[in-house]
């Protein structure tokens, strides 16, 4: 990778009042009434307004249950938000990054996917998540797609997803049941931000997978949440499909790894985080 240019570029965020985008410090972040990705005179008005040399893309539908069961919402989002998004990238000549998904994958491999792996998604929001790179992909040259894994690192409190939840529980006393049998990336926000920002300042260009080194089981997380923080709760382990949907498909790898580039590992993240909190 090249040497990090001084010069940092005017860069407008969309989805910026998400999980990701409010750990954010650069750019600039219009709210979604102001910039609804579904609506492209918005978006032609924010590049008007803020005159941006380069885009990062976040806003998303990105509820795997409710993406199936309103697809119509999530392709809207996901596929017209990206495609409106390419589109005025092209026309104003603005380097574009675009936050892509472990579900574009089907989950079947043994081991981590990397960049070169084929595709395959198995339910509503990874197919939404591929459309969009495939827009992206063929309409705008100067592009870089961002795929990234199980995200934490909001306050516990306003964390919706696994690692908020379960040190919540944990701290409340309460039991933790989390899933042995399916495979992820835990990614530490602070560390996606942070190479987030260095990248699109160098306008890096392609296809990269950013997430912290190595994988884990829901189950092996909670197992070591509950050890950095000293938690008495209780922790149950069982499969995805005694808790899940059985509409929503997914694979049992969602776990990803890069050819390209690498971040500290995720032991290493999660216990960073831990001792925040």
């Amino acid at each position: 990778m090249p040497p990090m240019s001084n010069k940092k570029f005017r860069i407008l965020i969309t989805g910026g009042s998400g999980m990701i985008g409010t750990n954010i410090s650069f750019g600039v972040k219009p709210s979604s009434k102001e910039l609804d990705i579904t609506n492209y005179s918005d978006i032609e008005n924010a590049i008007k307004k803020y005159k941006p040399e380069a885009i990062l893309h976040l806003a998303a539908f990105i509820d795997m249950k409710k993406s199936e069961e309103d697809p119509i919402q999530a392709y809207e989002v996901n596929v017209l938000g990206a495609y409106n998004i390419a589109k005025a990238c092209r026309k104003y000549k603005i380097y574009l990054s675009y936050l892509s998904t472990c579900a574009v994958f089907n989950g079947k491999k043994a081991s981590p996917y990397v960049e070169s792996d084929k595709t395959d998604p198995l339910n509503v929001y990874g197919k939404t998540k591929l459309a969009g790179e495939m827009i992206i992909n063929d309409l705008v040259k100067e592009s870089l797609i961002i795929r990234t894994g199980w995200l934490f690192g909001v306050n516990p409190s306003e964390d919706k997803k696994f690692v908020g939840k379960t040190i919540l529980k944990f701290k409340n006393g309460e039991t933790v049941v989390a899933t042995s049998d399916r495979t992820g990336s835990p990614t530490y926000i602070k560390d996606l931000v942070s190479t987030l920002e260095k990248l699109i300042n160098q306008k890096k260009i392609g296809l990269l997978h950013v997430v912290n080194d190595g994988t884990a089981s829901y189950l092996e997380i909670a197992k070591m949440i509950k050890k950095l923080g000293n938690f008495s709760g209780k922790l149950k382990g069982v499969k995805a499909s005694d808790i899940e949907p059985k509409e929503l498909k997914r694979g049992k790898m969602e776990g990803l790894s890069s050819e390209k580039i690498k971040l500290r590992s995720w032991q290493d993240a999660l216990e960073d985080y831990v001792s925040t909190i």
